[in-house]
């Protein structure tokens, strides 16, 4: 049989490269795999996979709803048309998209792993500085809405992010948490700032804090709270800044409130001042009596 110019072309360079015909078979084999992986197949086998890891149930769950919605808006395509192109396309049709850039990229790396893709797609996003934005809180109904669809277990740690206004790393650390003498004790190696921090506590405060306790998953957890509420605006950390909002209001004082927030009275007065007005935080605080 004649070889064509291309094909002796191709012979060449498979010479000079020093490659077998093994070789090129198996690469060819592993291409022709690759087509062959449908998206739904692997998100099946992969959340197997943190089954068989032991991640928590509701990690498990909130993998699931990020996949099954990522399998919609690709409809499905083979894996080795996840490009990332379109994946960064898509990202922008999607709610939370900083979450589940982190959760999609998780299940890349997996798919990788097991020879499912040739390189997995790039979901990381480039830091563009726009200048100061302004904080974005929720609303009256908006809180009363995620209390009243609370669940028992995630109640303790809703009351320390919206209500006291905890960083997320602080409410995490519960067992860096003390009340005493009706003040909520923020440990030193749970405190951003490294210091100890003391916060005042209302009347019906200490049925909250009766709630707290260790839970795994909390991301999870949280994002299923916004569902059940129909909160779907969710501006980045919310929940500390409509608590920041409403006690820099009740407080009257931006000393006082950024010894409460652990924040510098400037950053509070320049963030967080008329963001709410004086009623709407004798209604929030009275949400939580």
């Amino acid at each position: 049989m004649q070889l064509s110019d291309q094909d002796q072309h191709i012979v060449r360079e498979i010479w000079d490269a020093d490659l077998s015909l093994c070789e090129v078979w198996r690469t060819h084999k592993g291409a022709q795999a690759l087509a062959k992986v449908p998206f739904e197949g692997a998100t099946a086998e992969y959340l197997n996979h943190l089954r068989t890891a032991e991640r928590s149930p509701a990690y498990i769950r909130g993998m699931g709803y990020v996949l099954a919605e990522f399998r919609d808006l690709l409809l499905d395509r083979d894996l080795n048309a996840h490009t990332t192109s379109l994946l960064q396309r898509e990202m922008k049709h999607t709610r939370n998209a900083h979450h589940k850039r982190a959760r999609m990229s998780s299940f890349y790396a997996w798919c990788q792993e097991k020879g499912y893709i040739r390189k997995a797609p790039d979901l990381t996003t480039e830091r563009v500085s726009t200048g100061p934005k302004a904080c974005g809180s929720l609303g009256v109904e908006q809180c009363k809405s995620l209390i009243e669809h609370c669940p028992e277990s995630l109640r303790g740690h809703l009351w320390l992010r919206l209500c006291m206004g905890l960083r997320v790393s602080e409410a995490n650390n519960t067992e860096m948490l003390e009340l005493r003498d009706r003040f909520l004790i923020v440990g030193a190696k749970a405190a951003k700032t490294r210091t100890r921090r003391v916060m005042e506590l209302f009347d019906g405060h200490e049925q909250w804090w009766k709630a707290v306790k260790p839970l795994k998953s909390l991301r999870e957890r949280f994002e299923q709270l916004r569902e059940s509420a129909g909160i779907h605006d969710w501006p980045r950390n919310a929940m500390r800044h409509t608590a920041a909002s409403h006690w820099l209001n009740f407080y009257q004082d931006e000393a006082k409130a950024a010894l409460h927030l652990g924040h510098s009275p400037a950053m509070l007065h320049r963030h967080y001042k008329a963001l709410v007005t004086r009623r709407e935080s004798e209604e929030f605080f009275e949400l939580w009596r």
